[in-house]
């Protein structure tokens, strides 16, 4: 007689299933990391919905005199995305880029130069804006470092520290090449190979400090791809945006945008799903191919 149908499916997964304990713990270490990545993800969503609500309560209070703010000592990090009034005078001398930006799909680079405020021993460091690749040099920004003497509001950002496994950038001090292009404002390092001590911000320059679509220009997905930031390439694109025209007024204010939090509710389910994958997959590796032997019957 033949066996039932239930017990031909069991018998034939345990004499066809063949425990491999390097698969299982490769793939399972795996799938361990992935579950990790979407578990760190689901948090910087939840982190990313605190910030916005940060960020619209923050841009309800009005503009403040930079110096007033620094004189109250306050809590820096309490402080990001306040719009603030200063008048300055720019040091073009130690002048940097904060490079692999763009604007409209535009790779280049943000010019980042040291103020002194007016009336103020203090210096802080301010994001004047975009220009576009070739027009990066340190000879080709000259034409644009005016004027030395500048009022202007300004966005307050916290200084950045390198994440986990982001590449480094070079280092900075006595003894060490001036380093010219820095992928993120790292205030404690770049303060390295400035003379002068820095307050622990810097700001980006605001065209309108007014703007009622502010929020939505600072948290969104970036327009442009991969390879036109990381490659530093859209020199195809020049025509169409224009910024190659003699009489473009370079640094263009751009702010360095804030990803929503949907884009980390989306890694989410990519690692769970990735994760879910790989954990088949070392089940899969494990099954030993079907020969021609019969199932046993009567």
């Amino acid at each position: 007689m033949r066996w039932p149908a239930s017990v031909n499916t069991r018998y034939y997964f345990v004499m066809h299933f063949k425990f491999s304990l390097k698969v299982t713990l490769v793939t399972g270490v795996l799938a361990l990391g992935m579950i990790k990545a979407s578990l760190w993800q689901w948090d910087r969503h939840l982190q990313k919905q605190e910030l916005i609500k940060e960020l619209d309560l923050t841009l309800t209070r009005e503009p403040i005199d930079l110096s007033t703010l620094i004189s109250s000592a306050p809590q820096w990090e309490r402080e990001t995305f306040r719009r603030v009034r200063l008048s300055g005078s720019f040091d073009f001398e130690h002048e940097f880029l904060l490079r692999n930006r763009n604007l409209n799909g535009r790779a280049g680079s943000h010019i980042i130069t040291p103020l002194k405020i007016d009336s103020s021993e203090h210096y802080v460091l301010v994001d004047r804006g975009f220009v576009p690749i070739g027009r990066e040099g340190r000879d080709q920004r000259v034409k644009y470092q005016s004027p030395t003497q500048s009022t202007f509001f300004g966005l307050v950002k916290n200084s950045a520290v390198p994440k986990f496994m982001a590449p480094n950038d070079p280092p900075a001090g006595e003894g060490r090449p001036w380093v010219d292009q820095w992928l993120r404002v790292d205030i404690s390092n770049i303060q390295k190979q400035i003379p002068y001590p820095l307050i622990p911000i810097y700001l980006e320059t605001m065209e309108n400090p007014d703007d009622p679509l502010l929020a939505s220009k600072i948290v969104r997905e970036s327009a442009a791809g991969k390879s036109d930031v990381l490659m530093l390439t859209g020199q195809k694109k020049t025509e169409n945006f224009g910024m190659d025209s003699p009489d473009a007024k370079y640094p263009i204010p751009s702010y360095d945008i804030t990803p929503p939090p949907d884009i980390h509710l989306g890694y989410v389910y990519e690692w769970a799903f990735m994760a879910l994958l790989t954990a088949l997959i070392g089940v899969v590796m494990q099954m030993k191919r079907p020969n021609n032997t019969q199932h046993p019957s009567s």
